[in-house]
């Protein structure tokens, strides 16, 4: 049961991100907000970004690999049809 509870919250969390095409507003961090995000960082920060047939989803994280898991758990369950990972200093 303690396995399975900190990938729900983890789940649950980007979920609350993912927009579908009907939403008017897009998932996707502005320009302006990852300059922000990163100017507040004192390590490099890894945008992603996923869409697959259902909707979009996008985020942030400190690692490359945290990135990579991130993307894998979205598209677990959906088609991707894109995806990209982007490094802020």
């Amino acid at each position: 049961m303690k396995k399975f509870i900190l990938p729900a919250l983890l789940f649950s969390s980007i979920i609350s991100f993912a927009k579908t095409d009907e939403d008017t507003m897009p998932a996707k961090i502005s320009e302006i907000n990852r300059i922000e995000i990163s100017n507040s960082q004192n390590q490099p920060v890894f945008f992603w970004e996923v869409k697959t047939i259902a909707g979009v989803a996008s985020g942030y994280t400190d690692s490359l690999l945290s990135a990579q898991r991130t993307i894998k758990l979205m598209a677990t369950s959906d088609a991707v049809t894109y995806k990209v990972i982007e490094m802020y200093n």
